[in-house]
């Protein structure tokens, strides 16, 4: 107890002699789950004026709930009182997220990137808080994502893992929010996972020029990405993920998000 207790005290004094990070730009990369955007974040990360968060910048905070803490692993619809947030929300402390956010942060960089699917719930809230706030939405096809959430989930959170029905509506409903929220940002642009796995670098150089910063720089995106328990060089991961699914599970996604595919430019997979 007295060793919790200093390691808590020493935490805080940490997190107090901080200074306040002052970037040029933060950068929001989000997106249902399964979508890509850890890859992104890395990607951009190799990028010498960019630093990104190590991991979710939602598990580098007390201030914002952690899915994996409260059960919700890949799946935080389903307590999304806990994470809607707009700008006329008060919301956690920003002054401490910053301070946490910054002792990870390489300061001899000007552009700081967090990726953390749960801020689709929240970037009106970001954007107010967060000086010159750039946002990239991740989105790939729901077949693939639906598939990777209940696979991925499993066994842990729940421990018999989520349908296939509520993977299909947490894609549905991120992308919903996303879509609807992007109309209050200054500065967003959408990010097809197909399109990223297709031509690495001329999406990466569009995303880039999104955020005005003039070229590629060092960055070597043919080598091999370490993402969650892969590794390997950028390609589409669509076919594989897809074929897992019975025609079963693909009817069961089809009547959660048969009508919403095609309004984010995808087909529906017929099962006739």
């Amino acid at each position: 107890m007295i060793r919790e207790c200093a390691g808590n005290i020493h935490r805080e004094l940490r997190i107090t002699l901080s200074g306040m990070p002052h970037p040029d730009k933060w950068v929001f990369v989000t997106g249902c789950y399964n979508s890509g955007t850890t890859l992104l974040r890395k990607m951009l990360d190799s990028h010498p004026s960019i630093s990104a968060l190590p991991s979710e910048g939602q598990y580098l905070t007390d201030q914002f709930p952690s899915d994996h803490e409260i059960g919700l692993s890949r799946m935080w619809v389903k307590r999304e009182d806990l994470y809607r947030l707009t700008e006329n929300d008060v919301g956690p402390d920003v002054a401490r997220i910053k301070r946490e956010w910054g002792m990870r942060l390489d300061k001899s960089r000007s552009i700081f990137l967090d990726q953390t699917p749960a801020n689709a719930a929240r970037t009106r809230w970001l954007q107010k808080h967060f000086e010159n706030s750039y946002f990239i939405g991740v989105i790939r096809n729901g077949y693939a994502v639906s598939e990777g959430i209940t696979r991925k989930a499993k066994p842990v959170h729940p421990i018999n893992g989520w349908t296939v029905e509520e993977a299909a509506y947490q894609w549905c409903r991120s992308n919903h929010i996303l879509k609807e929220d992007s109309r209050y940002l200054d500065k967003y642009i959408w990010c097809r996972y197909e399109d990223l796995a297709e031509d690495p670098y001329k999406e990466t150089q569009r995303i880039l020029e999104f955020l005005e910063i003039p070229d590629q720089g060092e960055m070597d995106l043919n080598k091999n990405w370490s993402v969650h328990e892969r590794e390997e060089k950028i390609i589409n991961m669509n076919e594989e993920s897809i074929s897992r699914l019975t025609k079963e599970q693909i009817l069961r996604i089809n009547g959660i998000i048969g009508d919403v595919l095609p309004e984010f430019g995808y087909d529906v997979i017929s099962c006739d």
